[in-house]
């Protein structure tokens, strides 16, 4: 399995990549090639292409959650799928995964809009939406993990957005859609996630259940302790000590006290847009 970050916050130095505040990662596992979010913009695809991928060739749209930094990109992705230049390219129209609360209107106090800008409806005239609360295998190694359980009490969150349900009425959005992926490789879980709003501890625990293994080798994405207190960011960094991680490639929305406080004893490594791994 490979795994490129497509789009993140910061890029790496001497790549001449774009950055935005946002995620977008492309894994390609044998024929299974997936964009995993698509980021606020289209920044995704120019460095996708950059780095010889081409977007449109995608057999999996997945989505970690239903927030605009990683699902706006849909508006430069979409004309690349269904534009007449492209027909007849060998184009086959993807899946589109994703829980199905990430298609939920979402608003902020003052009526910002943070929700994804497409329906589940509109997709489906590109390729074939799945939805799915239960975790689903993408590949015989990699699957979607689904509804994350939420076991760790510490990882808890004041929701800051409503939701809109669809019998249309609101309610404070606890982020029920955010999972991740996992990958088995031979040595231990790879861990991808979005933004953690589930929070990488019970991410990783669910992992472990679904795929039957214990060991944890590595972790890519986003963890979301930006606006967490130092207690959390602690509890945190514990957690992630037991792993025996081989790599922490934590990024987007980890937040600089975290990452500060990960390099003193974890395997923080360097992350960004144009980071490409090998498992």
């Amino acid at each position: 399995m490979e795994c490129t970050i497509l789009t993140d916050n910061t890029a790496f130095t001497d790549r001449y990549l774009l950055s935005e505040s946002g995620f977008s990662a492309f894994i390609h596992d044998g024929d299974v090639r997936v964009i995993f979010d698509t980021g606020f913009s289209g920044v995704f695809l120019d460095n996708a292409r950059r780095m010889g991928i081409e977007p449109a060739d995608a057999t999996h749209v997945v989505f970690s959650h239903g927030h605009l930094d990683h699902t706006w990109g849909m508006k430069a992705l979409l004309p690349e799928l269904g534009n007449e230049t492209t027909e007849g390219d060998g184009h086959v129209p993807p899946v589109f995964l994703s829980h199905p609360g990430a298609y939920l209107p979402r608003r902020r106090p003052g009526n910002s809009e943070i929700g994804t800008l497409y329906s589940a409806d509109i997709l489906g005239r590109f390729g074939t939406v799945q939805l799915s609360k239960e975790p689903v295998w993408i590949t015989d190694r990699l699957v979607f993990l689904g509804e994350i359980p939420r076991v760790h009490e510490w990882e808890s969150f004041t929701p800051n957005a409503e939701v809109t349900l669809k019998d249309g009425t609101t309610a404070p959005d606890h982020l029920t859609d955010d999972s991740a992926l996992a990958y088995k490789s031979d040595t231990g879980l790879v861990i991808i996630s979005g933004c953690s709003h589930s929070g990488i501890a019970n991410i990783i625990d669910h992992a472990k259940t679904v795929c039957g293994d214990d060991r944890i080798r590595s972790v890519i994405g986003g963890l979301h302790l930006m606006y967490s207190d130092q207690n959390r960011i602690d509890r945190t960094t514990r957690f992630l000590e037991n792993l025996n991680l081989e790599s922490l490639h934590a990024c987007h929305c980890t937040g600089f006290t975290a990452l500060h406080t990960f390099s003193r004893t974890l395997p923080l490594k360097e992350t960004g847009t144009g980071l490409q791994t090998v498992w």
